[in-house]
């Protein structure tokens, strides 16, 4: 399919479903986008650890599905963005501050959570 036709989008959707599967099959929470793919994992943070060992494998396997298709998983390209209160945020393990994605080794930036109030 030449790049730029009305059909390219669809038929890239089409090829890369089955992402969702191998997402899925880790108990992750996903969005799949044109080319974009989203994670969401609930992390307990007395075991932050495990949670994000869970999502190492998983990125691996996706990797992997990747390249057993001729396609490219760029890990400079993503972001770990972990979302909490400030107790929770400051009770994770100190490990949780990088994620390696593809052979990048990624920050992992904290967000405080804000609910219920209005910031102006």
């Amino acid at each position: 399919m030449p790049q730029g036709s009305v059909l390219g989008p669809l038929l890239f959707t089409a090829y890369v479903t089955p992402i969702g599967r191998v997402i899925e099959s880790f108990n992750i929470g996903y969005h799949q986008f044109a080319d974009d793919t989203q994670l969401f994992v609930a992390v307990d943070m007395p075991d932050t650890l495990t949670s994000l060992s869970r999502t190492t494998e998983c990125l691996n396997a996706v990797q992997r599905w990747f390249l057993e298709n001729d396609l490219l998983l760029n890990g400079r390209k993503s972001e770990t963005i972990m979302i909490g209160t400030t107790v929770q945020l400051k009770s994770a393990d100190v490990a949780t501050t990088t994620v390696s994605i593809a052979g990048a080794s990624l920050p992992t930036l904290k967000k405080t959570e804000v609910t219920g109030r209005h910031l102006g």
